[in-house]
């Protein structure tokens, strides 16, 4: 573990914080052929000989490891060179590194099958299990059904929808996931904290709007969102 650690240190360090925006724009416009995309390679190689040199792993199979890394890193900058910025293609470009980070750390470590099985099926607990259906179902299906309840009202303020595209479903996912979270870890405080500082945000925009349809209809999305997530956070506390 203390060296796949190490590893990802190294990932984020080279990825984030030493890449110069330069160094992306150069990759975006020249692909494979682009002197940022080199520099960002070499100083990721870089910093996996001081992360492997650190774990006492700068060996033969620790050279091979920092390889085929720096080249699979190669391969996905350059894909991703060829992408649109979007979150999907950053999320694809980021767990591509990991896994192949993960892989390289668990062939140095020594591989166990073994172990990996046992701790995977330790995870396939009931309680595990239903953490994840009450995030999943938070989102999405949640939205929708929230959606639907709310349509009859929707349909006598469509000239006032004027806020950002998605961005209502982006919030609604957020505090919902939020909500879960906090009475998972038994801090229900944040939940009203949660609830305060929504309420101070929309505030302004109620009183500009003066406008008792639209006040109601967000108190109705936010107490329906709000009430699904506790009914989703109470149920896994109950198993």
């Amino acid at each position: 573990m203390t060296l796949f650690l190490l590893m990802i240190v190294a990932h984020v360090l080279g990825d984030f914080y030493l890449q110069k925006g330069q160094w992306v724009a150069c990759r975006n416009t020249h692909h494979y052929a682009s002197w940022g995309l080199c520099k960002h390679i070499l100083s990721h190689i870089g910093l996996l000989v001081i992360a492997l040199w650190l774990a006492g792993e700068l060996s033969v199979k620790g050279w091979i490891a920092i390889v085929l890394i720096g080249f699979s890193h190669l391969l996905i900058d350059i894909w991703k060179s060829y992408q649109a910025d979007k979150l999907v293609y950053f999320l694809l470009d980021q767990f591509f590194h990991v896994l192949i980070v993960a892989l390289a750390a668990w062939g140095l470590n020594g591989a166990d099958i073994e172990l990996i099985q046992s701790q995977l099926l330790s995870l396939l607990t009931v309680k595990y299990l239903a953490v994840g259906c009450a995030y999943v179902i938070a989102c999405r299906p949640a939205s929708i059904a929230i959606s639907i309840a709310l349509n009859h009202y929707t349909a006598q303020l469509k000239d006032k929808q004027t806020g950002l595209a998605s961005a209502g479903c982006w919030i609604g996912y957020l505090e919902r996931c939020l909500i879960i979270s906090f009475i998972l870890i038994g801090q229900f405080a944040g939940v009203g904290f949660l609830l305060a500082a929504k309420t101070i945000f929309r505030f302004g925009d109620l009183t500009k709007e003066r406008d008792m349809k639209l006040t109601e209809y967000m108190m109705l999305g936010t107490l329906l969102s709000f009430s699904c997530a506790l009914m989703l956070g109470w149920w896994v506390n109950r198993l």
